[in-house]
């Protein structure tokens, strides 16, 4: 694209060199090749075409300004108000300022080959209030700018959806999230991702977990929590509840967590017999969270050990309950014609406009590698 906006301004320098040349030749030099007639036409042809080029490449640098309006830098998850009464809430896409890079070797025959993949990070995000009383999701992201942080614990960005039935859903979301992303980016260097999140998850449960104890109602204060980490060129991840943590490469969306609900129960004692699968799909509290962060300690996680490989194009994408279901191959593909940012923001409107009557929070936050 670059090549051709830069072919377009060549043109356009170059019809305007001759239009000029021939304002600036002597009419009595322009009789010796063509008539006067001829020479107006040529003349008033010319200019039209410097006139239609200049509203063209003026179009083109507007129509850049406008897509990577978004792009601005950022250390944090902060966010601007996208539209009045402070419901559908934008992301500021960040970019890291330098490519990701990373080699991976494998053996081939008696010989061993590199691997090498390198690609530009960028984040998004957005979420809506809905037709719930308050915003219980929280997200954040870690730095994208800090380059030492970056190579130390990559880039973690983080979803929490505070429980609606439960007391202080909403502070429950904030300080779990915020808890796990001061709590991970401690991380040193040696020290493995997959242990630094988990144990990130911890602490950040024991944060809700004290909350509730401090305000008397233990047992009554939770949250989910989701986080992903890209370091180099590799995915890492955990999750605890139903927030959903996907990978998106090719036209392909992969569920990578498991939503941790009775359902899953219920579905085991219809594999032992227990129950018939009619009976399962009708249970009322199949809905219902076996984990979550706000108990004395969370026994049941998601996480990988082994991490994913990930290429330029590929999209992680977190988000809450609110949205997932929504979320298809076909939305992402309209999506990803625009920065993180603008397809968070575009993604919310989409679930929004199936206008539902009881829609929950939706949030979304997207890591893309460019």
């Amino acid at each position: 694209m670059d090549r051709w906006r830069k072919g377009l301004a060549l043109v356009w320098l170059l019809l305007a060199a001759v239009y000029a040349a021939l304002k600036w030749i002597p009419a009595k030099q322009l009789e010796k090749l063509w008539t006067g007639q001829q020479a107006d036409r040529i003349s008033s042809v010319l200019g039209w075409c410097v006139i239609g080029g200049a509203v063209l490449l003026a179009a083109i640098l507007l129509f850049n300004v406008f897509v990577s309006r978004g792009k601005g830098k950022s250390d944090s998850a902060a966010a601007a108000v996208l539209e009045t009464g402070e419901k559908l809430v934008i992301g500021l896409s960040t970019e890291l300022s330098q490519p990701i890079a990373a080699a991976e070797t494998a053996g081939a025959g008696q010989g061993e080959y590199a691997v090498k993949a390198a690609f530009h990070l960028m984040a998004g995000s957005a979420q809506h209030i809905g037709e719930r009383e308050e915003q219980q999701d929280a997200y954040c992201f870690s730095s994208l700018e800090d380059a030492e942080a970056v190579k130390r614990h990559g880039v973690l960005a983080v979803l929490a959806d505070g429980m609606g039935g439960y007391e202080m859903g909403r502070e429950a979301g904030r300080l779990a999230a915020l808890t796990m992303l001061d709590e991970y980016t401690k991380k040193t260097a040696e020290e493995a991702v997959p242990r630094a999140l988990a144990e990130s998850l911890q602490l950040a449960n024991k944060a809700v977990y004290e909350l509730a104890l401090e305000h008397e109602l233990e047992w009554c204060v939770g949250t989910t929590l989701a986080a992903a980490v890209i370091q180099d060129n590799r995915l890492f991840w955990i999750s605890a509840g139903d927030s959903r943590i996907y990978w998106y490469r090719g036209g392909k969306l992969i569920a990578l967590t498991k939503d941790h609900i009775y359902a899953n129960r219920l579905q085991e004692r219809v594999a032992a017999g227990e129950l018939t699968q009619e009976e399962a799909d009708s249970h009322p509290e199949r809905h219902l969270l076996t984990s979550y962060l706000g108990i004395p300690r969370v026994t049941e996680m998601n996480a990988n050990q082994v991490p994913i490989r990930l290429m330029a194009g590929d999209w992680v994408i977190l988000c809450s309950d609110g949205l997932y279901d929504d979320l298809s191959v076909e939305l992402l593909e309209e999506a990803k014609c625009f920065p993180p940012n603008e397809a968070s923001a575009y993604i919310v409107k989409r679930v929004l406009a199936q206008e539902r009557p009881y829609q929950d929070n939706a949030t979304i936050a997207i890591l893309a590698c460019y």
